[in-house]
């Protein structure tokens, strides 16, 4: 088995100097992060990405780096390459993500583009996998990347984790209609799709409840194919990495000079690439709002600012250089003098001593993104400072945030916030100082990469093992399971009512049971070693009228009432929110025509099956948000169901009416059959050695086994009815 790791940037490139080529590593937060495990871990793996090199450099120079990895480059037209990472995935994603709308520059030839790259990519992944190989796709590039290997392995194990943020549905929406659902679909190829915090997590699974009609349980979307677990898996850093590189010599000599050259002054040090999310131009007013509002800080502070070069092709990119060129002269101008500059501007990218050596010089790290998915550098300052010295000033709309509880959290839209928060951590004790970067550590010590990529792995695995296996009841499995129902000698039925003994119709009160099916339970029903019974949605008003007169039991409102020779309620007293709920569903019906209000003693249902397609599927989505936040903290459980919406009392479950009513007997021989959502809480349950679950119709399950539809569930039950005759 082989990790398959799947990121735009290989982490090694090659480039050819004045007649010499040198290959160098990649020092970006994936790279070394995914390199650092596989190191420590001893994993065989292998990494996808386009290739920086043509062909021809690649074939000269493919065995000349260190082979602790493999390297499966992907060649790219320059043109397609361009299209597809500079005017798609760059112009619209990274904007889009970021929460920049106004940014996106859309276009089809873009997105064409991107559908290409990924595809190409795709067919490079089928070419060098192997069964038992885990796929692990990385950002925003590849959106559409885990359902296409999914096509290509049907039982592969792929997960995908998006390193940016991933936008609320309010900002998703703006994309076009074909870019939405193939971004979607394309993430829910994947068995777990990971985020950096719960925020993205639950943004992710709006949209997909929204825009695609795919509800989830716990963040868990079932699929006809398998299922996709949404969670947070914050990356993070080499925390022994960092802190062990505070001794090194290299660094304490280039700290020593840092601290030569600017004397006693205090250091307050930023390093970002070059990019309009990190929040460049608010950080430089906010540190001349600081100077403005704090002038005896004058001549007694600097302001060291990294930028590392990015993406500079791109037009925005270089308006964005100009414009914090321009500022940081302003500033330099305005506020400084002969003996004095308040910010040391750097654009260039920096050795990994060097940065060490700042970050361990600065009395203040500024780190005001007003975006990020994670940000490392938070991270990477606090695992270097080994002396306990320094204070971390973070923005709160980085995903670092979360976890950094000590860092001095800013909005970095707030310019006298921050300078009041420079002012703040430049006069903090070294007690504070030591307190606060402590706890962080111990935290970062704690989860750190090693942890991030064991916990996000082996979760692949696990959802994988657990997905849904259901195997068709037909041919040598039917037989088998025909012969276990035959030599049983206490056999339990539990049958679903619609979409599993008859078919859904427009409207719930013509699903009446045809004189087929009464004849079928009524021979059930009659051996004394069978016990039959009907487990339903239905009201028991319903149920007593058409079945009512045969031998079995019935549970009514999934789990509501229960009746074996009396009716009697699970539940007690009238649910309090019923009245509230009737009175929004009923407005959903007066703007759409056809659609109405199944009211329930424990329940209330709204269908939609007989509305226009699209406009009943949009104002389910709506409703179904709506009921949500309705229902926060009220004993409910709301149903995403095949063209309805319905809100229960909580105790109204099918598995814990049947554990607590009907499965507490003694029976050697068990069977459910359902084809609802409701079903899955009994067939999760159903997982002794002679206990059986059958899923009705297409979807993921967590049943056994699978019937494609009513008529093949009533042509099974007839046979066990035949072998019960033939029993006699």
């Amino acid at each position: 088995m082989k990790i398959i790791t799947v990121s735009y940037r290989l982490p090694l490139s090659i480039k050819k100097q004045k007649q010499k080529v040198k290959i160098t590593q990649s020092s970006g937060g994936l790279a070394t992060a995914i390199l650092s495990y596989s190191e420590k871990s001893n994993v065989n793996l292998t990494w996808v990405g386009v290739a920086d090199f043509d062909k021809t450099t690649w074939e000269e120079n493919k065995d000349r780096y260190e082979k602790n990895f493999e390297i499966e480059p992907v060649f790219l037209d320059k043109q397609l390459n361009r299209q597809f990472y500079n005017v798609f995935s760059n112009s619209v994603l990274w904007a889009l993500f970021h929460y920049f709308p106004s940014f996106v520059e859309y276009t089809d030839y873009g997105f064409e583009a991107y559908k290409a790259a990924n595809e190409i990519v795709a067919e490079k992944i089928n070419s060098i996998y192997e069964p038992g190989d885990i796929v692990w796709i990385h950002d925003y590039h590849f959106l559409g990347l885990p359902k296409l290997v999914r096509e290509y392995h049907p039982d592969a194990k792929i997960g995908f984790f998006l390193h940016i943020p991933f936008p609320n549905f309010e900002i998703f929406r703006i994309l076009p209609n074909k870019a939405k659902k193939y971004i979607l679909e394309g993430i829910l190829g994947s068995n777990v799709a990971g985020f950096h915090t719960w925020d993205n997590t639950i943004h992710f699974t709006e949209c997909v409840e929204k825009i695609m009609g795919i509800p989830h349980k716990n963040f868990l979307f079932s699929q006809d194919s398998h299922r996709t677990k949404a969670g947070s898996f914050p990356i993070s850093i080499d925390f022994n990495k960092f802190y062990d590189a505070f001794d090194k010599e290299r660094v304490i000599a280039l700290r020593d000079e840092i601290k030569e050259l600017y004397g006693d002054k205090k250091i307050i040090f930023s390093v970002d690439r070059l990019d309009y999310t990190k929040g460049i131009t608010n950080r430089l007013n906010a540190f001349e709002k600081f100077l403005q509002k704090y002038p005896e800080w004058k001549e007694k502070v600097v302001f060291l600012l990294v930028l590392v070069p990015s993406r500079e092709e791109i037009k925005k990119y270089g308006e964005r250089k100009r414009m914090i060129e321009l500022n940081i002269g302003r500033i330099n101008g305005n506020m400084g003098n002969y003996k004095w500059t308040p910010i040391v501007y750097q654009y260039q990218s920096v050795d990994f001593d060097k940065l060490i050596a700042l970050y361990t010089s600065a009395d203040v790290a500024l780190i005001s993104p007003v975006r990020d998915g994670m940000n490392l550098v938070a991270k990477e300052y606090v695992a270097s400072r080994k002396d306990l010295r320094g204070a971390l000033i973070l923005s709160s709309m980085a995903g670092a945030a979360k976890e950094l509880k000590e860092a001095i959290t800013i909005n970095p839209f707030d310019a006298e916030m921050i300078a009041d928060k420079l002012y703040y951590s430049l006069n903090m004790e070294e007690e504070e100082q030591a307190r606060r970067l402590e706890r962080m550590q111990r935290y970062l010590q704690k989860h750190d990469v090693f942890r991030w990529a064991s916990r996000f792995l082996e979760e692949t695995e696990d959802i994988h093992k657990r997905d849904s296996k259901a195997k068709a009841l037909h041919g040598e499995e039917r037989d088998l399971f025909l012969q276990k129902f035959e030599n049983a000698e206490k056999r339990l039925l539990l049958l679903d009512f619609d979409g599993t003994l008859v078919n859904l119709q427009a409207r719930p009160e013509m699903a009446v049971p045809g004189q087929d099916v009464l004849e079928t339970l009524a021979h059930l029903s009659a051996d004394t070693k069978n016990e039959v019974w009907i487990v339903s949605g239905r009201n028991r008003e319903f149920l007593q009228e058409h079945l009512g007169h045969l031998n079995i039991g019935m549970i009514a409102e999934h789990g509501g009432y229960i009746k074996n020779t009396e009716w009697e309620p699970v539940i007690t007293g009238t649910p309090e929110w019923k009245e509230q709920v009737i009175d929004i569903m009923q407005d959903y019906v007066d703007t759409n025509v056809e659609s109405f209000v199944e009211v329930k003693e424990f329940g209330v249902a709204w269908h939609y099956r007989n509305v226009d397609e699209k406009q009943g599927f949009n104002a389910s989505r709506e409703l179904l948000m709506l009921l949500k936040n309705y229902m926060h903290n009220t004993p409910t459980q709301i149903i995403d169901g095949n063209k309805v919406i319905e809100v229960k009392h909580y105790m109204a479950h099918k598995g814990t009416t049947c554990k607590n009513n009907v499965l507490c007997g003694e029976h050697d021989f068990v069977i459910a059959f359902g084809d609802d959502k409701t079903d899955e809480d009994l067939f999760e349950l159903l997982t002794g050695e002679n206990e059986y679950s059958v899923k009705v119709g297409k979807g993921n399950t967590a049943a056994r086994y699978r019937l494609e539809s009513v008529e093949e569930v009533l042509a099974f039950l007839k046979e066990l009815e035949k072998s019960l005759e033939f029993e006699k």
